[in-house]
């Protein structure tokens, strides 16, 4: 459970990729503090999900389209919270010079959840929210710039990104920073059989024998997360947080 006490009541949070691993963890963790949670997704409807995504309000968007992002961001209402936890999925089906197309136009912002931050910032800076609007990056956001370059190169490339951002948006009433988790991490039972997960930052669920593992919890990085978009964090901004196992 989030063992530190923490109040959203009263205001909407978005997570991206939130129907599974990471992204659900960090639903469920905003919404047991009272928060309005939209999650999104790629398929149609919430119940072809493993996990129980009834009481979060499910919506289908394709982060590799630019169209998409548009049309979501006009359906989605007044905003205090984005927590993009979502990696980079593109169709199997794509011709090689659609898929190249992709990578760069995600490279340069052009798709992504970069570019919906971008897409979403007049709503975040609209926030009545105790410290004004709040984005989080969870490390699964760099893997849209790892299409291409290296992980090394693109980790460096968001952290730099969330710098800059993040000065720039505290003068606009908001504030961005980044999460990011150890290359692997416990979530918690989300299954509807007799499985356990086991994450990694890509956010794909393995399926594995129930077991207690060792090390980060996906609720305790949850809880970094609903502090930095908390009143409480409201002079924090461009900072790339770790988290690792305490011994």
């Amino acid at each position: 459970m989030i063992d530190v006490g923490f109040d959203f009541t009263g205001r909407h949070v978005l997570v991206t990729g939130g129907t599974r691993g990471l992204g659900l963890a960090v639903a469920q963790a905003f919404l047991d503090a009272g928060a309005r949670v939209s999650i999104t997704g790629t398929k149609i409807l919430p119940s072809l999900y493993d996990a129980d995504l009834s009481r979060l309000e499910y919506h289908q968007l394709r982060l590799a389209s630019s169209d998409a992002i548009e049309s979501f961001v006009e359906r989605i209402g007044a905003l205090d919270v984005l927590v993009n936890t979502a990696g980079a999925r593109l169709s199997t089906d794509l011709a090689e010079h659609e898929r190249e197309f992709l990578c760069h136009s995600a490279r340069l912002g052009f798709v992504g959840p970069l570019r919906l931050t971008q897409q979403l910032r007049p709503r975040l800076c609209a926030s009545r929210a105790p410290g004004g609007g709040a984005v989080i990056h969870a490390g699964s956001t760099a893997k849209w710039l790892e299409l291409t370059q290296t992980p090394a190169d693109a980790e460096a490339e968001l952290v730099a990104q969330t710098s800059r951002t993040g000065r720039a948006w505290q003068r606009l009433g908001s504030r961005v920073n980044m999460v990011l988790p150890p290359p692997r991490f416990s979530v918690p039972h989300q299954q509807r059989g007799h499985f356990s997960s086991y994450a990694t930052t890509g956010d794909s669920a393995l399926l594995t024998r129930p077991r207690t593992a060792s090390g980060v919890t996906a609720e305790q990085i949850a809880s970094v997360i609903l502090f930095l978009s908390s009143g409480g964090a409201a002079a924090v901004t461009g900072q790339t947080i770790r988290t690792d196992a305490t011994r």
